[in-house]
């Protein structure tokens, strides 16, 4: 597995450039600390509880239990879905499920690493690029593994659409790197960490590319998430501005 370090924003934008402008058939994921695992939300919460219960047995509840409550809450007439449809269908809502979110765009990816403003611990922040198309030429066989790509067709998530998105299912006891790395297919996976100081200009920069809550989430919530950063920008330029001043002063008096 090839796992990069890069500092800087613009050596990051080269770097895609001359690695992923003419590979297609990847897909990506932003994670806001690289010492975050590759792994789903039922992963994190079956940790907590799977002493007694098999992993397996308590997905198998949680999809039952999410069938059962939302019938009747979908409209007249709702899409019917399997079972892959009803997963991406709660993850969307919020449910915890198997999945992970990917999307084809990798400057989407960042946006999902850097869009909170909450402290990264590790300082960096990561994001994935992981080989689809060739991981699924080589090996065919990964379903009977229980990794699957999901590609929803149903139309109650404009989300997916606006973030070029789609989802990953591996098995709910493990998490994807390490389920990679086990079975010697790392090489299928690139690990892409930026600096967390850069944030600022990085979502400055995807501003000005139409990367932004409003794109992401064409609903209220993107509007509402939009306002904020704008604002908590606005703050974090202001302080910078400060900061000049202060050093602009202190050379005068030299």
């Amino acid at each position: 597995m090839k796992e990069i370090e890069l500092r800087d924003w613009n050596h990051f934008r080269e770097y895609v450039s001359d690695s992923f402008s003419l590979q297609l058939g990847y897909i990506f994921r932003g994670q806001a600390d690289r010492d975050w695992k590759l792994e789903s939300t039922l992963t994190r919460l079956t940790r907590k509880i799977s002493e007694n219960y098999p992993p397996k047995a308590l997905e198998n509840m949680q999809l039952h239990n999410f069938k059962m409550r939302i019938r009747g809450l979908r409209g007249n007439n709702p899409q019917s879905l399997d079972e892959n449809g009803l997963w991406a269908l709660g993850q969307h809502y919020g449910l915890s499920t198997p999945l992970l979110d990917w999307t084809q765009s990798i400057y989407i990816a960042v946006y999902f690493a850097f869009e909170s403003s909450n402290s990264c611990e590790s300082g960096w922040r990561t994001i994935y690029a992981l080989n689809k198309s060739k991981l699924i030429k080589d090996h065919p066989d990964l379903q009977k593994e229980g990794v699957e790509f999901i590609e929803p067709l149903y139309d109650d998530n404009k989300r997916i659409i606006a973030q070029a998105g789609l989802f990953s299912k591996i098995p709910v006891e493990s998490d994807l790197e390490s389920w990679l790395l086990e079975r010697g297919l790392g090489s299928y996976l690139t690990k892409l960490h930026i600096e967390n100081e850069n944030r600022l200009t990085i979502i400055n920069d995807l501003m000005l590319m139409n990367i932004l809550g409003t794109s992401i989430y064409p609903d209220l919530h993107g509007s509402s998430v939009t306002c904020n950063m704008l604002i908590e920008n606005l703050s974090e330029n202001m302080e910078q501005m400060r900061s000049f001043i202060k050093m602009v002063d202190r050379l005068k008096l030299r």
